[in-house]
């Protein structure tokens, strides 16, 4: 059996490396400049369509919407949006019976960094690519360290063509590393033209210390929000290197890790 499953991954490798692929673009950010680089990146290894959600669903994991129903917004011929998550996106793509199979799922690009373990667990981007594996289907997430909340005003992403430059080689060089088990969460640096690449399985363990504020609306009545705070960089760790070193994390992600003996 375990010889099967390896010539399978092979296989499934060659595939991805010599024809064109059929590709799922998604995120948690909604229609915004991260988006357009990725479609555009996508478009040169394959046929795109990307389905997003219609607003920021940031932190959401991978939460399914189960208890509504879902619809459909066309915005133009290669984007979609639907009032889900990103994991819904995923499934929707693959299970309405409207698009082909897909190759390769690309989630992203973020704004802002996905390093450390709660981002893994916990974003929305990174979140889609779960339930990519889950069924079956490669991944790849992209993210980029910014800060702020500008991420609709296309000039705050800066560097446009470097940034569409790093993602293209990124794709190529993973495409022979994936398999239906596996799928890499990429984070870049603000700059990331001449960043160096970095391989990195040593995650930050936290990235935000929680807080909850206690705030009364106009008519007098409590409400609380939700927010943190960026704790120190631990040295080593995968937001070392994106935000200290300015270099660029991949990080891979496997169904393996759940492997019972």
């Amino acid at each position: 059996m375990p010889n099967s499953v390896a010539i399978k991954d092979e296989r499934l490798a060659d595939k991805l490396r010599i024809r064109r692929l059929n590709i799922l673009v998604t995120n948690d950010d909604g229609e915004t400049e991260g988006l357009r680089m990725l479609l555009e990146v996508a478009k040169g290894f394959g046929n795109v369509h990307a389905i997003i959600p219609e607003k920021q669903r940031s932190a959401v994991s991978g939460a399914l919407t189960l208890h509504k129903p879902i619809r459909k917004r066309k915005h133009r011929r290669d984007v979609d949006s639907i009032n889900g998550t990103p994991s819904d996106c995923v499934i929707f793509y693959l299970h309405t019976g409207e698009y082909p199979k897909p190759d390769l799922v690309l989630s992203g690009i973020n704004w802002g960094d996905n390093t450390g373990v709660g981002s893994i667990l916990g974003s929305g981007t990174i979140g889609a690519c779960w339930q990519s594996v889950l069924e079956g289907v490669p991944a790849i997430a992209f993210s980029i360290r910014k800060r702020g909340h500008e991420y609709h005003d296309a000039e705050a992403w800066g560097d446009r063509e470097a940034i569409m430059a790093r993602t293209t080689e990124i794709i190529r060089a993973l495409l022979p590393k994936l398999n239906k088990e596996n799928f890499f969460s990429v984070n870049m640096p603000e700059e990331p033209k001449d960043a160096m690449i970095v391989n990195t399985n040593n995650l930050q363990r936290e990235r935000y210390t929680a807080m909850v504020t206690k705030r009364l609306d106009p008519a007098g009545a409590p409400y609380y929000w939700i927010s943190g705070l960026e704790v120190d960089v631990e040295e080593g760790t995968d937001t070392d290197h994106v935000i200290k070193r300015k270099e660029i994390t991949v990080t891979e992600v496997s169904l393996s890790w759940f492997d019972r003996e």
